[in-house]
């Protein structure tokens, strides 16, 4: 534990932007008592199964509660208690903890740790952040049924501006905390896809996530400086570092201003050349945050949060809900809605998909041989597109059979609707992602049988270069810089424009700022970023020319290695000559 005099700095993941100064305090995880695990007898079998059908009513309305507090102040986001609710209700949940009293003997709070515990670990185990996110929501659960059944306390706001430090963070105490005038958190688990660190970017409350054994670290009443950008915590700061972050938090919130101040205007170049930003979202919730950054549509929404390591199951009713909710929250702007990416890094472990191989099943691969799993997400696609701001787009898309057999299913499925006179938008428009070089190699055919295009840099650049982006034996070859990347990125903008439909680039290359002016001067007009880097990427596009950026690209694509094409855009982003010879 670090003494009262010592200045230490612990570095986290950067969960929700912003800087605090103010006094820890250490709040413990929930606990239940140990006891009431212990097997019990045939005839306490009923009374237990009572007792957690009793907890589940008091936890709901505890959400219902909290819910309500949370709209007073973040609207919108408060329905990610209306998601834990209806997760908290879910039959199969209830099946198995029942089940597990009645079959393995277990009072109530026995069988919420073990099955809730056992739901949590198969979330943990995936590599992909917004599915290892849910694990978080599980906990939570867990945490108000164990607090209902009356063995653990009821966390209480905290006030003055106070920095809370826990071990995990549910969304309901994150709501109670903010409101009772926490100043920050910090985490030792968690996530920045978490529902906690959601509603703190919604607060605009600071949160970093992951330190390890921070309960060692700390101690109460200690003073610590909260670093959100860059996932920083500074345990006893001098004054010399508490003035340099009174300054640094001065100049953050004048550049959020700008960012406020631009969010209306068009990203236009400076010789006017238009560009378009959209926003990329993994969770419902997340729309009201490209909302409030100045999206101009949803360039990809992930639809994999539904599967929770159940996409077999998910009922075409379930899915429309959730579709039509996340239309209606975006109206008037387009959803591009992905079908499911399942497979390799996405949700490895799924009951269908255990392929682990980036070169796999996955993708419409794995949707082509589950092809009622993408009947079912396609006919609630249709059922929720009646506001028609809905497009569908396929991912990994290898053939344009695999695009011609999704718009046969389609149609298929709207003759069924009309039969049944359901209401939808009879020209949903159908895409395609580009994410490999085959894809790239044929996206003039691809185009001609889609609305519109996406590229998908992560995959295009692992799959080009030969580097599984998982692997970290292999990492550091992996580069989208790569001069063969960026002539296939370059092919795919060309051929979308021979064809006349629009292109897209959603990667993680979309949000680098050194590769902005390099991507508008290989033609590419549409972008789509994480809700916080769209005031950036905005300032940036709007002091580039288009003239002086296809300059760039011209030489960029003339470069022998992603080491002097990086080179050679720093060079030019610091006024640098703009052709090289």
């Amino acid at each position: 534990m670090v003494g009262n005099d010592a200045s230490v700095t612990l570095e986290g993941i950067p969960a929700s932007p912003g800087i605090a100064l103010g006094v820890v305090h250490l709040l413990s995880s929930v606990t239940g008592a140990a006891g009431e695990e212990q097997s019990i007898q045939e005839f306490e079998i009923e009374l237990e199964v009572a007792r957690f059908h009793a907890a589940v009513k008091a936890a709901d309305d505890t959400l219902s509660q909290i819910e309500a507090m949370a709209r007073e102040q973040i609207h919108d986001r408060a329905e990610i208690f209306e998601g834990l609710r209806m997760m908290l209700h879910d039959p199969a949940l209830h099946t198995s903890i029942c089940g597990t009293i009645s079959q393995r003997r277990l009072s109530a709070l026995g069988a919420i740790r073990a099955e809730m515990g056992a739901l949590a670990a198969q979330f943990s185990a995936s590599p992909n952040l917004t599915i290892r996110a849910r694990a978080e929501d599980i906990h939570s659960l867990q945490e108000h049924l164990i607090a209902a059944l009356g063995t653990a306390p009821t966390a209480h706001p905290l006030h003055n501006g106070a920095v809370l430090a826990v071990g995990t963070l549910s969304p309901g105490d994150t709501v109670l905390h903010a409101r009772g005038g926490v100043g920050a958190f910090v985490l030792e688990a968690g996530g920045i896809n978490s529902h906690a660190a959601i509603l703190a970017r919604a607060f605009e409350l600071p949160m970093v996530v992951g330190i390890r054994d921070l309960f060692a670290r700390l101690q109460p009443g200690c003073r610590v400086i909260v670093d959100g950008y860059v996932g920083r915590v500074i345990i006893n700061p001098d004054q010399t570092t508490i003035h340099h972050y009174q300054l640094r938090k001065e100049s953050l919130e004048a550049q959020r201003q700008r960012y406020r101040q631009i969010r209306d205007l068009p990203a236009e170049t400076r010789d006017a050349e238009r560009v378009i930003l959209t926003a990329n979202l993994d969770l419902m919730e997340e729309v009201e945050g490209a909302l409030e950054n100045g999206a101009e549509e949803i360039g990809l929404m992930r639809t994999e949060y539904l599967a929770m390591h159940r996409v077999a199951e998910i009922s075409v009713e379930e899915q429309t809900y959730a579709y039509r909710k996340i239309a209606e929250r975006a109206y008037p702007m387009t959803v591009n809605f992905r079908l499911f990416d399942i497979g390799s890094d996405k949700l490895l472990g799924n009951a269908w998909s255990s392929d682990s191989s980036p070169l796999g099943m996955r993708g419409m691969r794995l949707l082509m041989a589950h092809q009622e799993i993408l009947h079912r997400q396609l006919e609630a696609l249709l059922r929720a597109s009646e506001m028609k701001n809905i497009r569908v787009m396929l991912p990994m898309v290898g053939s344009i059979e695999e695009i011609r057999t999704v718009k046969r299913m389609i149609a298929e499925i709207k003759q069924q609707l009309l039969a049944k006179r359901v209401p939808f938008d009879d020209y949903l428009p159908v895409g395609a992602m580009i994410e490999t070089p085959a894809a790239a190699l044929i996206a003039e055919t691809l185009a001609s049988e889609c609305a519109f295009l996406s590229i998908g840099t992560n995959d295009l650049a692992q799959y080009t270069v030969a580097v599984d982006r998982a692997n970290e034996s292999v990492a550091a070859w992996y580069d989208e810089f790569h001069p063969a990347v960026l002539q296939l990125i370059r092919t795919s903008i060309l051929a979308a424009h021979r064809v006349g439909v629009p292109i897209t680039l959603c990667g993680e290359m979309a949000g680098l700022p050194l590769a902005t002016g390099l991507l508008v001067g290989l033609g590419l007009r549409r972008f789509s970023v994480a809700p916080p880097q769209l005031g950036s990427l905005k300032m940036r596009i709007r002091s580039l020319s288009a003239a002086e950026s296809r300059a760039w690209a011209r030489a960029a694509l003339r470069m022998p290695g992603p080491g002097e094409v990086r080179a050679y855009l720093r060079s030019c982003m610091d006024g640098g000559d703009s052709e090289v010879n």
